[in-house]
């Protein structure tokens, strides 16, 4: 069951951005919390995330970000 929380793609977290690009805020903020979540289940998870700059990648989205979805970041 464990496996089913693990990434096995580090660049389906780079798909999963521009996915989010077209959501409304209040998935953003739901799928930012699901995903968060699964990212503590494995450091592994957290390796995969340093692979793609995800840090980066916030960093950017988090000035244009709504407010619903800035408190997820």
């Amino acid at each position: 069951m464990e496996l089913n929380f693990v990434i096995q793609d580090a660049q389906n977290i780079q798909h999963m951005l521009e996915l989010l690009d077209h959501c409304p805020p209040s998935l953003q903020a739901e799928i930012w919390s699901v995903f968060i979540a699964i990212l503590r289940k494995s450091v592994r998870n957290l390796q995969a995330c340093t692979d793609v700059g995800l840090i980066h990648h916030v960093l950017q989205r988090l000035p244009k970000a709504e407010t619903v979805v800035a408190g997820e970041l």
